[in-house]
This record gives structure tokens, sequence and C-alpha cells, in this order.
């Protein structure tokens, strides 16, 4: 998962993810809305997917190489 794009790809789709989930919360009727509660837990587990990406391309460096961690 250390790729810009793959970081990118996880990002959208986890908003696109709690975006249709809070739509299915507030519009839904019935079980319509536990749907949409579980669509917004799947959108805030790839948002932690996509942090941990974010994490791996810090580490390492656009071009590959090791870097030092700051501080």
């Amino acid at each position: 998962m250390a790729s810009p794009k793959t970081q990118l790809y996880l990002d959208i789709t986890a908003k696109g993810l709690c975006i249709l989930g809070a739509a299915l919360m507030i519009f839904g009727r019935g079980a319509w809305f536990y749907v949409g509660v579980a669509i917004v837990v799947l959108g805030v587990l790839f948002i932690g997917g996509s942090l941990v990406a974010t994490r791996e391309l810090r580490r390492r460096g656009w071009g590959g190489t090791n870097r030092p961690p700051a501080g």
C-alpha cells in the first residue's frame, strides 16, 4: 500500500462510503438505517487504511529511498 495512487483511491472510496451511508441513515426507513450505519463504519475503516498508506509514503519517501524520521 505504499503508492500515492493507493492512498488516493482509499481516500475517495472512504469519503464516498461515508456520504452514501449518511444519506441512507437520513433518508432510509427501517432496516436501511442500519445498512447506512454499517456503510459508515466501513468508510471509517477505509479512512484508517488511507492513513496507514500515507504513513508508509512519508516513511519511505516519494523517490523510494528511506528518509530519517522527522524530529
